[in-house]
């Protein structure tokens, strides 16, 4: 038996449900389950969003189940605390400090309970075909995503994150995409692929139009500012379907580029993720880091 915990926006789940998906395939005779009890009492983001978006199947741990192999945390505050007091279990694997690719993931025998982020391709890179598979978007029902979406697929069309909110004052995620971090990204696209047309995506579309405007320049510009609340999952659908994409230090576009199957796209991502010394970025080595 294996489990993933499951906890944070719908950019981590993603990334959870996608190891999940890995561990199926790497280990059939064997049950893989989702913890999700860390979403009792979680405020920060929408729950478990991932049945409510994708078509996806998976089994749920109970509390007894999760006994066997972890901590049964009934809620999110109940972990919070116990994660960081209580030593490691033999049967738990907790992601590295560094957030760098642990191989052993996909080859450790025996009962095992993951707790993690686990944001590297490499986890499910094997599988690229079943991941797209579940992670299919339904299809647009509103007449301005459906205009939007035919417009950047016909266009050569450049997708650009700002995650702003809560990255403003984040320590560990603040400062790092910056204004010239944008400069920089947009010129490098401009001179490899001379977009027609820049599709921006952010939860601070005012801050944007006020400091993206120079640097865009006379580029047609759409301001993709429609998609709020439980239908911000469709802004990665539109970023998908983007010919390329300049990425924020964000899973929310992490997956918007991966997602995106043009086989010549350019995507471009910050060089580093955390503001933590010595951390690991999860950017794809076939896309360029600055």
């Amino acid at each position: 038996m294996k489990i993933v915990k499951i906890i944070g926006g719908l950019g981590n789940q993603m990334f959870q449900f996608a190891l999940y998906e890995a561990l199926r395939k790497h280990f059939p005779e064997e049950r893989i389950l989702l913890d999700l009890h860390c979403f009792n009492g979680y405020h920060k983001h929408r729950g478990f969003e991932m049945p409510k978006i994708f078509n996806v199947t998976y089994e749920k741990a109970n509390w007894k189940e999760v006994a066997k192999v972890a901590y049964p945390y009934p809620n999110f505050q109940t972990w919070r605390i116990g994660s960081r007091i209580l030593p490691c279990r033999k049967t738990m694997l907790k992601e590295r400090v560094d957030y760098a690719f642990n191989s052993t993931a996909l080859t450790r025998e025996g009962d095992t309970y993951y707790d993690g982020y686990w944001q590297h391709e490499e986890y499910f890179i094997a599988i690229r075909e079943v991941i797209l598979k579940s992670f299919s978007f339904p299809a647009f029902n509103d007449e301005r995503n459906q205009k939007t979406a035919r417009y950047v697929t016909e266009k050569n069309s450049c997708a650009i994150h700002i995650r702003r909110g809560d990255y403003v004052k984040d320590k560990l995620f603040r400062n790092i995409c910056d204004i010239d971090y944008y400069q920089t990204a947009i010129q490098r696209m401009r001179e490899m692929v001379s977009p027609e047309v820049f599709c921006i995506f952010s939860d601070d579309a005012s801050w944007c139009r006020r400091h993206l405007a120079t640097l865009l320049g006379q580029t047609e510009t759409i301001y993709v500012d429609w998609n709020m609340n439980e239908k911000s999952f469709q802004d990665i659908h539109l970023m998908s379907l983007c010919h390329h994409q300049i990425i924020a230090n964000s899973s929310f576009s992490w997956w918007g580029a991966w997602l995106n199957t043009n086989k010549n796209k350019v995507v471009i991502g910050p060089r580093k993720w955390w503001n933590i010394s010595g951390a690991h970025t999860p950017i794809s080595n076939s896309w360029i880091i600055i």
